[in-house]
């Protein structure tokens, strides 16, 4: 994605995603559906940008990706896609879930290259309450998992 600002038409314009951009999407879907986290470095850029929303400055790299969504996704229940809109280089997708008995809301904003590589990742959810639940138990998960692995 771009720095914050004002985009181009063409960027705000909606149509279909590139050949390799719908081929990245398709593999996304597949790696999430089979929470394959594994096989989630082969369509990811070497500099991918995630951004979640619990933080504000985004994380780089694909094994912080990697982590980080391995354990959000060992914490959701009900993971489900609902929507997808689409540009020439990427998608929104928007999801439903589950923390616990409570619901959350979201959308994934991603980004592809012209290899289909996702280049930056974008997650915005409510309710904040929510959130910040799934943020908290997410923090606990790495932190165990990185202090067992030292």
């Amino acid at each position: 994605m771009t720095e914050l600002g004002l985009h181009s038409l063409a960027q705000t314009q909606t149509g279909q995603p590139h050949t390799a951009a719908q081929a990245g999407l398709k593999e996304w879907h597949r790696i999430v559906d089979a929470l394959d986290w594994d096989r989630l470095p082969e369509i990811l850029a070497e500099d991918v940008v995630f951004r979640n929303p619990a933080t504000i400055e985004p994380y780089h790299g694909k094994e912080t990706m990697v982590a980080i969504l391995r354990t959000v996704f060992s914490i959701l229940q009900d993971f489900t896609y609902l929507r997808h809109f689409d540009n020439e280089s990427g998608s929104v997708l928007e999801f439903c879930a589950r923390v616990g008995d409570e619901s959350l809301f979201g959308v994934d904003l991603v980004e592809f290259d012209q290899e289909g590589k996702i280049t930056d990742f974008m997650v915005m959810m409510r309710p904040a309450s929510v959130v910040l639940t799934l943020s908290a138990e997410a923090g606990k998960r790495l932190a165990a998992g990185h202090a067992s692995a030292e």
